[in-house]
């Protein structure tokens, strides 16, 4: 008996490599047939972004402290509360200078519109940031 396991063991193996490599043909087949079905998708909404925005500066309302490829001057924080989006309609436009956030804008305003521009805050709220906004100075009345 212990003979004919031994006389047997080659063919077991060529049976196994035999299946193996009918597999990676059949596969390298499909492969070459439908790439698409292979590639990685990268998703270019702002589902799934964890990393979210607390400071780039000391003060990011009167610092130019966000930059990022093809914006010579940096842009200021815009507002105090952040503004919500929906994040499957944000898409990213760039990775900030530091490599930490995602530049976004909404899918609406077309093909990469230059500002408002916007870091993810939290789930579904954002950051405005762009040109710096100046407010009027009050100046009380004087009499009635």
């Amino acid at each position: 008996m212990a003979a004919n396991e031994i006389r047997d063991t080659p063919g077991r193996l060529l049976l196994g490599w035999a299946l193996l490599l009918t597999c990676l043909v059949i596969l390298s087949w499909r492969i070459h047939l439908r790439p698409a079905d292979y590639e990685w998708t990268e998703y270019p909404t702002a589902l799934g972004d964890t990393k979210y925005y607390t400071t780039l500066g000391k003060d990011d309302r009167y610092e130019p402290n966000l930059r990022y490829a093809g914006q010579d001057a940096g842009l200021f924080r815009r507002a105090e509360e952040p503004v919500e989006f929906d994040d499957a309609t944000m898409l990213k436009r760039a990775l900030e200078v530091t490599g930490q956030h995602f530049i976004y804008q909404p899918g609406s305003t077309g093909e990469k519109a230059p500002l408002p521009v916007y870091l993810k805050s939290g789930e579904n709220r954002y950051v405005e940031f762009g040109e710096r906004k100046f407010y009027v100075p009050f100046v009380p009345k004087s009499g009635p």
